[in-house]
């Protein structure tokens, strides 16, 4: 359910209409008829719709300017705002092209390069763990034995029947299959190359365990999005996946616990400093 509220960008002294809205099957975004199994029968696709379905209700606004209008997302709204241009560009109901996009924690690569940099990265972690508790987590979370379970789920997901969703744990837990096929066969990079012609903002924290964020070196990005109109990229030490800074190692043992705290925090400041000059440059300097 689309909720909006104003709120103005430092420096250049221009206001910005926000757009958020819950992902479908979560908060109030949910059918009319209850489905206790709606979420896991998502695909990513239907997320990329709903995106476009977005920007035409604000583009129809009276009080928007349809040729400033800027993607912003996080985790894999960020990995999915190529395909949701390339969408934009095709609609047939003459939609202006999107002024630019706005990348935290999720840029350059799919949701497989992902998985597979979050097992490897928690199976360097178990190494390095101390006592009793890392003996046992050493010779259990191998790196052979994550791949190993990682393939077994595939191999659920990828099923002849193709299912919806599959189900682990003897039922306790499902995870959505369709919506893993579909950003199993997604190019992130070539998506990036094709599909993105705004000015970009891309943002990953050096503490973001998630996702890799070498991404967000300027030559990198600037290689990943060749046809952008600007691309500016920023790599903040303290920076976790859940935008909030921490002091100390970034530990994915300890993400539980560490998110419970920090999500009772504000968004970082230095996100929402470099996020509103970026808006003031983008939105108003340049036109």
């Amino acid at each position: 359910k689309p909720s909006s509220d104003n709120t103005s960008c430092s420096g250049g002294g221009g206001s910005i209409a926000v757009l958020s809205y819950d992902k479908r099957g979560v908060g109030k975004s949910q059918p009319i008829l209850k489905d206790k199994n709606y979420f896991y029968k998502l695909g990513m696709m239907d997320l990329v719709a709903d995106a476009v379905e977005a920007v035409k209700f604000v583009a129809s606004h009276p009080r928007i300017d349809k040729n400033r209008i800027v993607l912003l997302g996080h985790s894999e709204g960020a990995i999915i705002l190529p395909l949701i241009c390339r969408e934009i560009t095709n609609d047939e109901t003459s939609l202006q092209p999107i002024a630019g996009c706005i990348f935290y924690s999720g840029f350059g690569e799919n949701l497989i390069d992902v998985m597979a940099f979050q097992r490897t990265t928690l199976a360097n972690e178990v190494q390095t763990m101390s006592g009793p508790t890392g003996w046992i987590l050493r010779r259990l979370l191998t790196k052979e034995y994550l791949d190993k379970k990682y393939n077994e789920f595939m191999k659920q997901v990828n099923d002849d029947g193709e299912p919806d969703y599959v189900s682990l744990l003897c039922g306790l837990v499902k995870q959505p299959a369709k919506w893993v096929r579909e950003h199993a066969s997604y190019n992130a990079e070539e998506a990036l190359s094709k599909h993105v012609t705004c000015h970009c903002l891309a943002i990953t924290g050096q503490k973001d365990f998630q996702v890799r964020n070498e991404y967000c070196t300027r030559e990198t990005a600037k290689g990943l999005v060749p046809n952008a109109a600007s691309v500016e990229v920023h790599r903040p030490p303290n920076l976790t996946h859940l935008l909030r800074s921490m002091e100390g190692e970034a530990k994915m043992m300890n993400m539980k616990k560490d998110y419970k705290e920090m999500g009772k925090l504000p968004l970082d400041e230095v996100v929402m400093e470099i996020t509103y000059a970026w808006c003031d440059r983008v939105l108003f300097e340049t036109q």
